[in-house]
């Protein structure tokens, strides 16, 4: 399993040049980038959250791009300030960013190139390494209008197979293609642009829209776990297009991996010699077999009593454990590399809590179809209430609108509806009603203006994070248990995120979790 882990792993997260080599188109020839100032709205689950405003110009024999990253998450606001200098050739010289790139995610980071060495200063650790041969700089997704320059540095050196990011790491380096020609349809008539994907500057593969001046014209990436897209200001009404394409070219390189990465086993074979836990009260069983016939387990018991057919493959699994495949009950599933990096982790079925429901159901009905390796997934609809602190575009402020997007997620495939905070109580009632009566459940927070107990108590079936006040008595934390079992609520407390927010900035993620220190850089 863990050959197979890092296997898997390493296609999907290096995504070397074979990966779609088969059908990559030609590259017409491509000029250098032309000064720019312009402004890129950004959109957080396809809301409209805020800009980035950026500046790019040759000083002397420098290209210098500056750019401010401004946008406002659920009331949060995330600030980014950002310069990047580059060599007339694109190769970087200096880069610095400092602000934040997510509600919990503080950048403070200078990378400065001297010849043959590069100090690298990432918040409070500071080394100095030798620098690579062939490196762009770049800390998470901001500065987005840095997309073009990294591209620009591609092309102008030969278009290296893989570039070292600094800071990062050489196990992930940045790997970029070119994609093709996209026509993009305005008001103002049809624009040509140049479609790339670039992999590892944040983790999976980014699309990357080019224009004719070689500035960025559009960006689908990630923030966290969350899509967020970036469209420049007179293309903003374009944004379902660049989804539409970049679903598109995701779900290719996903049966294309498929295709690549075959069973260690298949047909009619036997794991011998494991212990086998099945997940119920029963005691484990030692030296078990487990016969598996076309993909599905045929018989589980003691090695002696399991009798294995003539012909089938034996695999001496002893010294290892059996589980059952494992559920992810609050995933967050914004990028096709999550399906063969959950297979690896022995998770098999993963319910997404709220996403952007064109690539949801796209992500969803690939796995299905064995277009791709993935899990099972389970679909939760998102829907909030209006205001400042509303999150997605699922927006519900009556209770008809409500039934209307309860409808319209169930005739999709969804099996569930997700609350969020700004849902008014009538509105949750009726989302609540609705769903139920057509065999839907409603899972989620619980909305500001109710509070744990009436939620409950209105018939929402699954509570996510389980808040509490914290000054709750004993006596009130019995009757709330009480009535959660009474109710039969299932809750899904989300330990693993409340462990990261406990914790002080300063403590490394590896001091609690020290399976971190495994995961790629851009993660």
């Amino acid at each position: 399993m863990p050959r197979l882990r890092q296997f898997w792993l390493r296609s999907i997260l290096c995504a070397g040049p074979a990966f779609a080599a088969a059908q990559r188109p030609a590259r017409p020839a491509i000029g250098s980038i032309a000064p720019d100032s312009g402004v890129l709205v950004v959109h957080l689950l396809e809301r409209r959250v805020g800009t980035e405003a950026h500046h790019l110009r040759r000083v002397g024999q420098e290209w210098v791009l500056t750019a401010a990253l401004d946008f406002t998450d659920r009331g949060s606001r995330v600030q980014l300030e950002a310069e990047l200098r580059t060599r007339a050739d694109f190769t970087p010289t200096r880069f610095h960013a400092k602000g934040k790139t997510y509600r919990f995610v503080n950048v403070d980071v200078d990378v400065e190139v001297a010849g043959g060495s590069t100090r690298v200063r990432n918040i409070a650790d500071t080394s100095t390494i030798p620098t690579p041969s062939r490196f762009f700089t770049a800390r998470g997704y901001a500065p987005l209008a840095g997309r073009a320059l990294l591209i620009q540095y591609w092309e102008s050196h030969g278009r290296p197979a893989k570039i070292v990011n600094i800071p990062g790491s050489t196990d992930a380096p940045i790997v970029i293609q070119f994609r093709g020609m996209d026509s993009i349809r305005t008001d103002g008539g049809t624009v040509a642009l140049r479609r790339y994907s670039v992999d590892g500057v944040v983790w999976g593969r980014e699309a990357v829209w080019l224009d004719a001046r070689r500035n960025l014209a559009a960006l689908v990436t990630r923030v966290h776990i969350l899509p967020l897209e970036a469209v420049r200001s007179d293309l903003d009404d374009a944004l379902p297009q660049f989804q539409a394409s970049a679903i598109r070219d995701r779900t290719a390189d996903l049966a294309t991996l498929g295709g690549d990465v075959r069973p260690t086993l298949s047909g009619t074979y036997a794991l011998v010699g494991a212990r086998v836990v099945d997940g119920t009260l029963r005691p484990p069983l030692d030296n078990a077999t487990v016969l598996i016939r076309d993909g599905r387990i045929e018989a589980v018991g003691p090695r002696r009593a399991v009798a294995i057919p003539s012909g089938a493959t034996v695999m001496d699994v002893t010294g290892k454990t059996i589980i059952p495949g494992l559920w992810d009950m609050h995933g967050h599933l914004s990028q096709m590399e999550w399906g063969p990096a959950y297979l690896a982790a022995g998770v098999t079925t993963a319910r997404d809590m709220g996403g952007e429901m064109r690539f949801l159901i796209a992500l969803r009905d690939a796995f299905a179809a064995t277009n791709g390796v993935g899990p099972r997934v389970l679909l939760a609809g998102l829907i909030d209430g209006p205001g400042a602190l509303g999150f997605g575009t699922t927006i519900a402020t009556t209770p008809a609108e409500g039934e209307v997007l309860v409808d319209e997620y169930h005739g999709r495939g969804f099996e569930q509806i997700k609350l969020y905070n700004s849902i008014t109580a009538p509105v949750a009632g009726a989302i609540i009603r609705r769903a139920h009566s057509v065999g839907m459940t409603v899972t989620g927070h619980v909305p500001t203006a109710m509070g744990l107990r009436a939620i409950v108590d209105s018939g929402m079936d699954h509570v996510a994070h389980m808040p509490l006040r914290g000054d709750e008595s004993p006596t009130a934390l019995q009757q709330l248990m009480d009535l959660l079992s009474t109710k039969g609520t299932v809750i899904d407390p989300t330990v693993a995120w409340n462990e990261l927010l406990g914790r002080a900035p300063q403590t490394p993620v590896s001091a609690f979790e020290s399976g971190i220190t495994h995961a790629p850089s851009a993660l």
